[in-house]
């Protein structure tokens, strides 16, 4: 029963959060993992690797943080608001310096699937139920020097699917796993091609949810974590007191199922004068039926708050959603 309700309710709701990577995943468990936090990185195409230099790094690269003071960083999304208003994601992080030791990061990201009605043989409902994923994440990073940067997370994941009542077996569809990402960023000091000084340029790459997979009942009952490599860079070809302009691009290979085909990523932000941003980008995730843009505004009030937009696609067959997120630097 366990496992029907799962797919009752991944297939039909989850996989509809396509907006991500999630496709791209393959037939993984644990889903809150695999959705991208910030709308500024949503705006530029979900490619934010090799950027990752506010709170949400600890999801996309947890080496950024290496190179990040302080920070606090929030989201909260509808995800199929065309299909249900009770299914929402919720991204809260923050990181903290502490000097001549490294960074020190923690956040938390919930999943809820909403409410669902629960019938047996007959098709009157016996009750209402709902689901939920939790995951509480800590984070650490160090500088190895002053240009390279490396880290890692340790999360715990918790999935709620079902109550026992609603369960033939008489046991509560749940289950809970551990995990670990580490992550890399180089930012290349200054050098030269042809006479042509290349600055501000960055590499990144990251391996995330590495752990044993989540069993609801039994073995058989049991699914993967979404496990990734991500790779990219970063460049930054003008950045002056007029603007900066950013230019990025990601690799994402699932590393669940192998016969899922990778997804690719580019976006580009212009920030004006530190008070207004504005960026694109593009997602190219063919099992997923993602092929389009992505769009993004971002206003910064004295240099340390940003508040962001984006819109971003879904599959071809739904409409798009929208991403709103809030980002302090201290």
């Amino acid at each position: 029963m366990v496992k029907t309700l799962r797919f009752a309710i991944a297939s039909l709701i989850l996989l509809t959060l396509s907006a991500t990577a999630a496709f791209a995943q393959g037939e993984a468990g644990a889903s809150s993992l695999i959705i991208p936090p910030s709308a500024r990185a949503n705006g530029m195409g979900q490619s934010f690797v090799a950027i990752a230099d506010d709170a949400t790094a600890i999801w996309w690269n947890p080496a950024g943080i290496a190179f990040v003071d302080r920070a606090v960083d929030l989201m909260h999304t509808q995800l199929v608001p065309d299909l249900a208003s009770d299914v929402f994601f919720d991204y809260i992080g923050g990181v903290y310096s502490l000097e001549g030791i490294g960074t020190i990061g923690a956040a938390l990201l919930y999943l809820t699937y909403g409410d669902y009605e629960v019938t047996r043989l007959d098709p009157n409902p016996v009750g209402t139920a709902s689901a939920w994923e939790v995951a509480p994440t800590l984070s650490g990073a160090v500088k190895i020097f002053d240009t390279i940067g490396i880290g890692m997370n340790v999360k715990y994941v918790y999935v709620s699917l079902a109550p026992d009542w609603a369960t033939i077996e008489g046991q509560e569809g749940k289950g809970h796993s551990v995990a670990i990402d580490f992550g890399a960023l180089w930012k290349i000091p200054d050098f030269s091609v042809g006479g042509f000084m290349v600055r501000n340029l960055n590499l990144g790459f990251a391996v995330t949810n590495l752990g044993p997979s989540i069993t609801y009942v039994d073995s058989d009952q049991a699914a993967d974590l979404p496990r990734n490599m991500r790779l990219g860079f970063a460049y930054t070809p003008v950045a002056n007191e007029f603007g900066t302009l950013t230019v990025a691009a990601d690799y994402n290979r699932p590393m669940v199922e192998f016969e899922r085909s990778s997804t690719y990523h580019a976006g580009a932000e212009f920030v004006y004068a530190q008070l207004f941003a504005a960026r694109g980008g593009y997602i190219h995730d063919k099992d997923g039926d993602i092929k389009d843009a992505t769009y993004g505004l971002g206003f910064i009030l004295n240099k340390r708050v940003r508040f962001d937009w984006s819109t971003v696609p879904q599959s071809s067959d739904l409409g798009r959603v929208h991403r709103w997120s809030l980002g302090v630097t201290f």
